[in-house]
């Protein structure tokens, strides 16, 4: 798992597209604790917190560490098939932009996956829902890029769609499902975000107005 989240990372990239709010809908529908609604330290504290979240790693920032946030759901499941597991991932990722002058971008990845019995037929159907939800998201970003799995060693077959906002290369959103040469089989939905002000912002600078109109709701810390 750990690399096709690296390859998450460095292959999220996409063509432009235009962008609504359907976005924001998608994170309401696939993630349990939404990220744009208030102060990101509240969020980040909601998921640490959620009674419905069995931890099973939790790493503080320090001077030397991102933070990062990983556990499994009890019941929660966003997608139209039953799973085995649910797992959320949450936690701060640093990207070298320029290698030379050792210049890092840091942003924070949030993503949710559903682990299914590995059948024909919940191949087809986790398929299906692949397609579902992308079609969902690119009735508002409609130049989604999509890449294929099958070269990643241990993956039998999978596919990944980045989604991103107009003028930007980096994908605040990605979808993705993949059977492993193990049989594992999973379906995920992965956010990229940074958080400013205490507030987070999706990756790529895309910003709606009903975003703008929570913020200026809140008071400024």
């Amino acid at each position: 798992m750990k690399h096709l989240l690296t390859f998450l990372f460095f292959l999220g990239i996409a063509a432009p597209a235009s962008a609504q709010d359907q976005f924001y809908k998608v994170v309401k529908e696939y993630f349990r604790v939404n990220p744009f609604t208030g102060r990101f330290s509240d969020f980040v504290n909601a998921v640490k917190t959620d009674p419905q979240l069995t931890v099973t790693e939790d790493t503080d920032k320090t001077d030397t560490s991102l933070f990062n946030i990983q556990g499994d759901y009890k019941t929660f499941n966003p997608f139209a098939i039953r799973a085995r597991r649910v797992e959320m991932l949450l936690g701060e990722k640093e990207l070298v932009i320029r290698r030379r002058d050792r210049i890092l971008d840091t942003f924070v990845f949030y993503q949710i996956t559903g682990f299914f019995d590995s059948t024909a037929q919940t191949v087809k159907a986790v398929q299906r829902e692949y397609k579902r939800i992308c079609k969902k998201i690119k009735r508002d970003l409609p130049n989604g890029e999509e890449i294929l799995l099958n070269t990643i060693k241990g993956i039998r077959e999978g596919a990944l769609t980045n989604l991103t906002s107009s003028g930007s290369a980096s994908p605040p959103i990605s979808i993705g499902w993949y059977v492993k040469e193990d049989g594992e089989l999973a379906l995920l939905v992965a956010l990229r975000m940074n958080y400013v002000n205490n507030r987070a912002v999706p990756r790529g600078g895309y910003f709606s107005i009903r975003q703008y109109i929570n913020w200026s709701a809140l008071p400024v810390d």
